[in-house]
């Protein structure tokens, strides 16, 4: 099993975009250093606690003092670009990072950054990412087209286009092989049915073990309806982890940390209208509401928080009831005022707990 880090980033909202900018970089470093395998970095354009606009330039930076971790921008935001200037940029920061790199896409699930780019909300956008995908994918065979579409328009220059003299026509293939990339979140997801169709990894949100089975089964169905082979070492989902040197440390450094204080005043209701919950408590086997839930609820149930053996206990535990993962990505959370902790929790997180899964 491979250690990711989903760099949402979970901010403080009063963060400055130079101090979320460090602290991206630091957080790369310290994952390349410890032997991640993928550093994700989400796009949002509205949302003071998601406050990454542009996850590529952060890509392009952090790419240059790493070793081996790759990056994807997880997701670009379909509908809100320009299908062929996306495609182009995605193909050449692909080339660049070569084997480094790979493609998250989504159509946006957030009212606010709808509302920014003259959207009412959210319905409107799931056909608009499909043109879109269908026309960076005709800009990416570099032959030549025009289509106007029902929402976007793109092109490729050819021979027939030239301006009365010869242009040298710039390649915009990707990478060879470039790995595409899907999020879900809730438990009948229709995005883990898209990336089945399409071949593309999956990538789960946690809402309890039964949710966790059911988007590798949709997404495996899928593949296979196509003609695809699934394999489970491409299944990645979204955890909350916390290591330390025994249960209570790890408990009480989490519940002081930027973790804490992002579910405390941001996640709580966020999981509660997407109905993450219930699937959770099924987990924790207690008769509860998520009305009922606390911190401490979080840190023994919802969070791998413990010991490198408690933590090892508790994703085998995970394995054993949803089948098993290739990656476990820790959600990046605000520890910007007092990193050590969150750093000596990823190195542990890979260098200590992993091994034990091993075993």
């Amino acid at each position: 099993m491979d250690c990711g880090i989903f760099h949402t980033p979970y901010n403080l909202p009063n963060r400055s975009p130079k101090q979320l900018f460090e602290w991206s970089l630091d957080m790369a470093r310290t994952a390349d250093e410890a032997g991640f395998r993928d550093f994700l970095i989400g796009e949002h354009f509205t949302l003071a606690r998601e406050n990454i606009p542009c996850p590529d330039s952060v890509i392009a930076a952090a790419a240059t003092m790493t070793e081996t971790l790759r990056f994807a921008p997880m997701a670009h935001l379909l509908p809100y670009h320009d299908p062929a200037t996306l495609a182009v940029r995605v193909a050449w920061l692909s080339r660049v990072l070569e084997d480094r790199y790979y493609l998250g896409v989504a159509p946006g699930g957030h009212h606010t950054d709808a509302i920014l780019h003259g959207y009412d909300g959210i319905a409107p956008l799931p056909p608009r990412q499909l043109e879109a995908l269908h026309l960076m994918e005709r800009v990416w065979k570099n032959e030549p087209f025009q289509e106007i579409g029902e929402y976007f328009q793109a092109g490729f220059p050819g021979p027939d286009n030239m301006p009365g003299y010869h242009v040298e026509i710039a390649d915009s293939t990707p990478w060879p092989g470039m790995e595409i990339a899907v999020t879900g979140l809730s438990a009948n997801s229709n995005s883990m049915k898209f990336a089945g169709e399409r071949n593309y990894t999956p990538i789960a949100f946690f809402g309890g073990t039964e949710q966790m089975r059911l988007h590798y089964e949709t997404w495996a169905a899928a593949m296979e309806s196509k003609g695809h082979t699934p394999e489970r070492k491409r299944f990645s989902i979204c955890r909350e982890v916390f290591v330390a040197d025994t249960d209570a440390e790890a408990k009480r450094l989490a519940l002081k940390s930027g973790m804490a204080e992002s579910w405390e005043h941001y996640l709580f209701p966020i999981y509660k209208k997407f109905n993450l919950f219930p699937g959770i408590i099924a987990d924790s086997g207690k008769d509860l509401s998520p009305d009922d839930l606390d911190m401490d609820f979080l840190a023994d149930h919802v969070w791998l928080c413990g010991s490198p053996e408690t933590v090892a206990e508790k994703i085998a535990w995970v394995v054993e009831k949803a089948g098993s993962f290739g990656q476990l990505c820790v959600n990046s959370h605000d520890s910007i005022d007092d990193p050590e902790p969150t750093r000596e929790s990823l190195r542990r997180l890979s260098q200590e707990v992993m091994p034990l899964l091993d075993k």
